[in-house]
């Protein structure tokens, strides 16, 4: 027998994977009808070719369809965003220590 922790864990997987397929058709078909409406523009615009080539005259120009503005997506921020930003510039450069010299070998470790 599969314990219940288990059995847990994989009903929220499948969960998980049901919100997942549902959010990919999703995006699939928002990219299927911009596909398509790029598709249809670029139909028109061959239409409106052939027609000048017939006739000689040219259509006057489609009218853009008003297409609403996108709201900005807020990003999160997490905690290495909400660093402190340094009040003046003696906080943004701070230099580092520095060292002495080096100590000098000892004399016990040569041989002669």
């Amino acid at each position: 027998m599969t314990t219940s922790y288990k059995l847990d864990a994989i009903k929220q997987l499948r969960a998980q994977k049901k919100l997942e397929r549902e959010l990919e058709a999703v995006a699939a078909d928002k990219e299927r009808k911009e596909k398509e409406a790029a598709h249809q523009a670029n139909l028109d615009r061959i239409a409106r070719k052939m027609h000048k080539i017939e006739t000689g005259e040219e259509l006057p120009p489609p009218k853009p369809k008003a297409t609403p503005k996108p709201k900005p997506v807020k990003e999160k921020t997490d905690a290495t965003s909400k660093r402190q930003k340094p009040k003046n510039d003696k906080q943004k450069h701070k230099q580092a220590k520095k060292r002495g010299p080096k100590p000098k070998a000892s004399s016990s470790n040569r041989s002669k």
